[in-house]
């Protein structure tokens, strides 16, 4: 069907079996998973297009493969705003780490260019804006990317014509986001600014306004719970680094309504300003 080359442009912290880091086709098939519900897959189309398990058990029609791994693994903070322990530094594959992933079709492929049509949004949509492993709704396993052969799309080459991408993608999914034009000169920087935001043991009073807020940036304690608001780096054309971010509109998925989305913005742009300015067209 297709094949990319990816390129991480942030660390990648993605581990195996063996607690050592791994670029493993399972986690990119989670991501796709993942993408396809929150563009409005239903469970049916995605049992169609995956497969499933238990009394209707189906294989999936589509295989993910990687290969040809080129990358130094190194120890990288998975909390690039702290230092020392705090920083909770652990072993990732480092940017310029690149890979080959190949998708392709089985079982006779796709059952009905629906399923097909939903499968490529999907796709299209992780490569835009979706990441790869750990912390991956703070920008970490960011990546760039090119298609390997006819059946790839390309990457944006202008900010401008990422944002035009991204909302034809997004058209009509239970989805919002945004593209910043404002431009960093290092990725690092910018994982470090979306990493930085509000809460956790050494920020109480935060602590208690994300509570109110039904936690929009997700928590890690007292029952976990993941971010609905993720962002992404994105670099078109290889030339400077840019904050995308989006937003699970999804209440039943989520537990948090519209309300929560504007209250986050509102207490970013009170307390980490350089963050919060950036999302007020979510």
């Amino acid at each position: 069907m297709s094949s990319y080359k990816i390129t991480f442009i942030t660390p990648l912290f993605s581990r195996g079996a063996l607690d050592t880091p791994e670029i493993r086709p399972s986690s990119i098939r989670g991501q796709l998973h993942w993408w396809f519900r929150a563009v409005g897959g239903s469970y049916q189309e995605e049992k169609a297009v995956f497969g499933g398990v238990g009394k209707d058990a189906s294989s999936s029609k589509v295989v993910v493969r990687v290969s040809d791994i080129h990358g130094v693994i190194d120890e990288s903070r998975t909390l690039p705003h702290k230092s020392g322990g705090m920083a909770a530094p652990r072993e990732a594959y480092q940017p310029g780490t690149s890979f080959i992933l190949h998708i392709s079709m089985r079982l006779g492929g796709f059952k009905s260019d629906q399923h097909k049509e939903r499968f490529e949004q999907a796709l299209e949509a992780w490569l835009l804006l979706g990441t790869l492993g750990l912390r991956s709704t703070r920008a970490a396993g960011s990546f760039v990317w090119e298609p390997c052969d006819s059946n790839g799309k390309d990457m944006p080459e202008t900010i401008e014509d990422y944002a035009s991408r991204c909302r034809n993608v997004l058209n009509n999914a239970p989805l919002r986001h945004t593209v910043s034009n404002i431009k960093y000169e290092e990725a690092e920087d910018v994982r470090n600014l979306v990493s930085d935001t509000l809460g956790g043991r050494d920020d109480r009073e935060g602590e208690g306004e994300l509570a109110r807020l039904r936690y929009p940036l997700g928590k890690a304690f007292g029952g976990r719970k993941t971010s609905p608001l993720r962002f992404r780096i994105v670099s078109p054309d290889n030339n400077g680094f840019y904050i995308a971010a989006v937003w699970d509109d999804r209440q039943e998925v989520t537990g948090n309504t519209p309300g929560d989305l504007e209250g986050i913005i509102r207490l970013l742009q009170q307390k980490k300003s350089e963050l919060g300015n950036q999302l007020t067209r979510l």
